[in-house]
């Protein structure tokens, strides 16, 4: 069976995605699916959790299994599916704690000669794999970067 997933961005409502997974595919699959096709950076850290009606997570996945988490290879997207969670957060920028909203829209038969995951409709552009981040010390290094680099200019061409 093929799992058609809608992925949204509260923050950026003209960006939605509709992946097609098939139920053997694993929570690998769909992430690495995921980042090729918003052309994310990989090496960036991931997670994705079950969610409840209000989107508030629950059981988390990881791709390294770290902090009593489940390893996204070793899920299938039929597990979550035969187990009712048919909403996920998609943790894009773990720093920033942003997320997509995936939720499943319906239940498909495979369709010949297609590769799955498959997109299946797109509108909007992606948002930006990592966001400025709200932290107090990122704040302050944002505000001192100005004049540090003001500092530098007017002092790298004197002769001493």
């Amino acid at each position: 069976m093929i799992a058609r997933f809608k992925l949204s961005f509260p923050e950026k409502p003209e960006f939605k995605r509709e992946y097609d997974v098939d139920t053997e595919q694993t929570l690998y699959d769909f992430h690495r699916f995921i980042q090729n096709d918003l052309d994310y950076d990989e090496s960036q850290p991931v997670l994705f959790f079950t969610a409840n009606e209000r989107w508030e997570p629950a059981r988390e996945f990881s791709l390294l299994g770290a902090n009593d988490t489940e390893l996204m290879d070793e899920v299938s997207i039929g597990d979550l599916v035969r187990a009712s969670n048919h909403r996920l957060l998609y943790m894009f920028d773990v720093i920033n704690r942003r997320s997509f909203r995936v939720e499943l829209r319906e239940m498909l038969e495979p369709a010949p000669r297609v590769r799955y995951p498959h997109t299946a409709s797109e509108s909007g552009e992606p948002p930006a794999q990592i966001g400025k981040s709200n932290s107090a010390f990122s704040s302050i290094f944002d505000q001192a970067m100005p004049d540090f680099d003001a500092n530098v200019y007017a002092t790298s061409g004197r002769d001493d």
